[in-house]
Formats: C-alpha cells, structure tokens, sequence
C-alpha cells in the first residue's frame, strides 16, 4: 500500500469517527430534550417541592405527611413539580408556582 493510499485511509477513518461522535452526540441531546409533558402522572405518591406548598387540586396529603402528595383517585390530573422560574409543558397548567397539572 502506498503512503497516499494510508492517507486517504486514515483521513476517511477520521471523517467517519468525527460523524459517529456527531450522531452519538446529537441523540443525546435528543433525549434530554425529551417533551416535558411524558413527566407528569397521577399513580404514586410525589414528594413536595416545598413543605409549605399545597398538593395540587385532586391530590391530597397522606396520613398527615406534608412532605407528599398522593392522588385522591384514578381520575386525579396528572402533575410534576417545577423550578418556580420554570415554564410548564405545553398540556400542562401552572399551580401555586411549583406545580404544572393537567387540571387548571
């Protein structure tokens, strides 16, 4: 093999090993990006943001532990906790600051 046969050989490894990095990249990216409203849900018991926030419309404060909320029922909207300064998913409704629900 000729040294401008290495060469383009190496050069061809490297481009592709540059595109492998971009992909891998690019699909982590995707997944942390992910849509916010695959978060909210209304099966278990969430921990409060906050001991002095309120659980949400439809969930309630079990056996006196203000520390969670759990869902009255099946039909409880769905909720997850938020940063105050953060925005809710699109779906979602903004409640007492620290929560997004499906329920206004």
């Amino acid at each position: 093999m000729t040294r401008n046969e290495s060469r383009r050989r190496l050069l061809i490894a490297g481009a592709l090993s540059l595109t492998n990095i971009a992909l891998v990249a690019s699909l982590a990216l995707a997944g942390l990006s992910a849509p916010a409203n695959a978060q909210g849900q209304n099966q278990d018991i969430v921990e409060k943001p906050n001991r002095a926030v309120a659980c949400p419309s439809g969930w309630r404060t079990p056996n006196g532990n203000t520390a969670l909320c759990e869902p009255m029922g099946s039909t409880s909207p769905k909720i997850y906790s938020k940063k105050e300064k953060d925005s809710c998913a699109d779906g979602y409704f903004e409640v007492n600051r620290v929560w997004c629900s499906t329920k206004k």
